[in-house]
């Protein structure tokens, strides 16, 4: 019972860490590229998160007539930047000495691996989420899906490896 408790809670906080981590990814990133932030709404907007940037309904309703490089570059930086981080955290797994510091990188580990990359499929083959725009910008290309896909498999085949 001991361990599952311990599971659960290193599951809660990797949760809530991935998904806080991916939101600041888009708004740090989109300040960086220029962007203003409207607002952000958290943990409500379907139990998630949304972030609103200034003239966000005019990109998306002219999305068919081009789409400015720092939505593409701010739409990426979640996924992205929660991938680099799920790499970060299984390379600090490898290091550490079995303990429950180990065993909460191992499920930091699975969270971010596992959740964005699925999302990522999800958003890719959906035209929605996070790839929406970006599956726009390159006209729905069968790249993006590949792209996802091949992630999704790079991410499944670390996490069976440390496992």
């Amino acid at each position: 019972m001991k361990t599952f408790l311990i599971l659960t809670l290193f599951l809660l906080i990797s949760g809530m860490m991935q998904h806080i981590i991916h939101e600041m990814l888009h708004l740090a990133v989109g300040k960086c590229v220029g962007l203003s932030v409207e607002h952000v709404t958290w943990f409500s907007h379907h139990g998630g998160t949304k972030v609103t940037f200034q003239d966000e309904d005019a990109v998306i309703r002219n999305s068919d007539h081009g789409i400015p490089k720092q939505w593409i570059i701010m739409n990426l930086a979640g996924i992205i930047g929660t991938t680099l981080a799920a790499y970060i955290f299984v390379l600090i797994y490898l290091l550490l000495p079995v303990n429950l510091c180990k065993l909460f990188f191992w499920v930091l580990s699975a969270v971010f691996l596992m959740s964005d990359a699925g999302y990522a499929v999800l958003c890719a083959f959906a035209g929605s989420g996070d790839l929406y725009l970006v599956s726009k910008y390159f006209h729905n290309s069968i790249l993006i899906k590949l792209i996802s896909v091949c992630m999704l498999i790079v991410n499944l085949t670390i996490f069976i490896v440390i496992t």
